[in-house]
């Protein structure tokens, strides 16, 4: 059976690893512990992990080169139909609250209410925000204002609906209200595996803003009290979309209405000693992605190589409704539905021009073509990515290991070969330019 409605969440610079069900012991996530054991949870890598790029993927369908969104302040190419329209004109009332962070109104891409609404990523200061209004003007906390828009929403519409929650959190500045500002302390987190003071070398963006959050190196007690706020932020929004949850059920609304929750992008906050997104490495490109509802089987997590730009297609699927022309992703819905148990090969990913990867099940390759520099992770043994196998077998002989090679040295040319064809193969179909690195 499709689904009667749709509540789509999206939150901004959520990592994969903070769902207490999934593994992160530290975390209170109630809510989305819930969605996990009554649908299903992936985790889709997004092309960009950058806000305004990831949501036009999510949107389209597409990547930044072909839905003409790479950067801040680009529009969606002429040709792009954005999936809410998509509903809009068959049949559904469509609905979006809170952070929008794309460079037109959504009533252009397909919404026909708009309600408490910004266009802009940032909030200064502290998450109290106000919202003018018919009535006047309303002020709290932004995730308490945005759930209580879609709290009355879908409890006064009687129509099919789709409702686009676009919460600021857990973004920085990280100020939760009590009792959730001090729930967690820096004694209460853990540092992640791949906590670093520095980054191993400069990147190209380490002056970023959000790279400037933090002194560098990066103090141990300062990242733990940087994840404490981040936590606050998390739990708090938990509580809110169980609020909303609460109310599909009073209004008899849960079992006939589909449920997507998910991220933008990840973030560094501490690994790779990184604060920010703006890199290439599974915190960052990595979000979670929950489904629960009609068509979707509950308990189960999928490893298999999803992408944002799939989101659309799989969401028309288990709504069954024809895709338009154009659409660059392809729908995982026959892995939610049991007819496949893989999706893609391998997915690619990219940062401005600075940094372009392919991750496969096992290899994880990252380019810098700026500073000729690669790297080259075995997720399987290495999920961390602290290992460069490149770093490790050019720079220690045969003879001077000391213990058994990670990967047989005679291997790692031939691995990387392969990942580079295949990346530049990618980049040629999306009309990526930039060459890869100058090095052999």
């Amino acid at each position: 059976m499709s689904a009667q409605n749709v509540l789509f969440i999206v939150v901004d610079d959520q990592r994969a690893d903070t769902i207490g069900l999934h593994g992160n012991d530290d975390i209170h996530t109630p809510t989305l512990d819930r969605l996990a054991r009554d649908g299903s949870h992936l985790q889709p890598h997004t092309n960009v992990p950058v806000c305004t790029p990831s949501r036009a993927e999510l949107l389209s369908g597409r990547t930044g080169f072909q839905n003409g969104v790479r950067w801040f302040g680009e529009r969606f190419d002429d040709d792009v139909t954005p999936f809410p329209d998509v509903l809009a004109s068959t049949g559904y009332r469509t609905c979006f609250t809170g952070k929008w962070h794309l460079k037109c109104h959504p009533s252009e891409a397909g919404y026909d209410e708009v309600r408490r609404y910004r266009e802009g990523g940032m909030i200064e200061g502290d998450h109290w925000i106000e919202f003018e209004e018919d009535d006047g003007t309303v002020r709290g906390h932004s995730t308490d204002l945005i759930a209580e828009t879609a709290i009355d929403f879908v409890r006064s519409t009687t129509e099919p609906w789709f409702c686009h929650v676009g919460f600021f959190s857990p973004h920085d500045p990280r100020t939760p209200p009590e009792p959730f500002a001090g729930m967690y302390g820096p004694d209460d987190v853990s540092l992640p595996e791949n906590y670093m003071p520095e980054h191993p070398f400069d990147n190209g963006e380490m002056t970023i803003r959000d790279e400037l959050l933090e002194a560098w190196p990066r103090d141990r007690d300062a990242i733990r009290r940087h994840l404490a706020d981040y936590y606050g932020m998390i739990t708090h929004h938990d509580y809110q979309i169980g609020r909303i949850l609460d109310t599909l059920e009073k209004t008899d609304q849960l079992e006939e209405t589909l449920i997507i929750f998910t991220s933008d992008h990840g973030l560094g906050i501490g690994s790779h000693g990184l604060m920010g997104k703006e890199n290439l490495y599974e915190h960052s490109t990595r979000i979670p992605l929950l489904l629960s509802g009609p068509g979707v089987p509950s308990d189960r997590q999928f490893d298999a190589l999803v992408g944002h730009c799939d989101f659309y297609p799989t969401l028309l699927d288990l709504l069954d409704i024809d895709d338009p022309e154009g659409i660059e992703g392809r729908s995982y819905a026959p892995l939610l539905r049991g007819e496949s148990d893989s999706h893609r090969e391998e997915m690619c990913c990219t940062y401005r021009d600075r940094q372009r990867s392919i991750r496969t099940d096992r290899w994880k390759y990252i380019v810098y073509p700026g500073i000729d520099h690669e790297q080259l992770f075995d997720l399987e043994n290495d999920p961390n990515e602290l290992c460069n196998l490149l770093d490790e077998w050019r720079l220690r002989p045969d003879d001077q290991w000391g213990y058994e090679p990670p990967i047989e040295p005679d291997r790692v040319d031939t691995i990387v070969a392969d990942l580079r064809e295949r990346l530049h193969e990618w980049q040629t179909e999306v009309g990526d330019e930039l060459a890869q690195i100058t090095t052999e």
